[in-house]
């Protein structure tokens, strides 16, 4: 839930909110943070113990499931001594980068091109992707992601090969929008149906990016503040 639970002491406790089901917490950390912990307590409030112990055991499954279906094309961070994950499957590109120059950055935009916003990138780790299923997606969408990231890594082995071009490439450029694929001109080294429908479902059910790629980190380097001057304020006080 990306939350989490904390004791505090009495003088202070009185300015957080008890939680709803205290039977699922220990007598000394019986208090949440307030507002943030709505999310779970409505997702909790509608299942059974049976109901949540159920759930948890689906997102597991689904975990698994995607790291063994990758196995071939990605290796899995953190499993257990059984080959297992928990309930997220953190994919690790950081070789394929060093050997091709294809980036975490570069498959999660590709991503966008087949239909789905990429998962949590570089994080925990830096230079993979932290895959999250939990329990609400279905086998045929599971399917439909693994098999992106099969043909993604397909593309991938083409840059390598130096079938495509390594700055001029279907990953490199991706997401493509469907002003650029419409356009009467078209200047890259691969095709339109390769930048578009690498994979057949595609043609029939496609998401089109109104937005090409952007500089994620730019907000970050450079402060753009779009408060108003302290002078309007004096104005407004006057």
């Amino acid at each position: 839930m990306g939350t989490f639970l904390y004791c505090a002491y009495p003088v202070i406790a009185e300015f957080f909110v008890k939680c709803a089901i205290p039977e699922l917490m220990n007598k000394s950390a019986n208090r949440i943070r307030p507002t943030i912990n709505a999310i779970s307590v409505i997702i909790f409030l509608p299942f059974s113990s049976e109901g949540l112990k159920k759930a948890t055991q689906v997102a597991i499954l689904n975990a698994n499931y995607i790291s063994k279906k990758l196995s071939e094309q990605f290796s899995t961070l953190y499993k257990g001594k059984n080959g297992f994950v928990a309930h997220e499957c953190i994919i690790d590109l950081r070789s394929i980068k060093t050997e091709t120059g294809i980036s975490e950055e570069d498959i999660a935009k590709r991503l966008i091109d087949y239909g789905f916003h990429a998962p949590t990138m570089s994080w925990p780790v830096a230079g993979t992707l932290m895959v999250e299923p939990t329990e609400s997606e279905s086998l045929n969408e599971l399917n439909r992601f693994c098999d992106a990231l099969i043909n993604i890594k397909k593309e991938i082995n083409m840059v390598k090969n130096k079938v495509f071009d390594a700055n001029d490439n279907p990953l490199k450029n991706a997401p493509h929008t469907f002003l650029e694929l419409s356009a009467d001109v078209w200047e890259h080294k691969y095709t339109r149906e390769q930048a578009a429908f690498p994979l057949l479902y595609l043609k029939t059910n496609k998401y089109w990016a109104p937005v090409a790629r952007v500089d994620n980190v730019y907000g970050d380097r450079n402060l753009i503040c779009s408060c108003p001057s302290l002078d309007s304020y004096k104005e407004q006080a006057a």
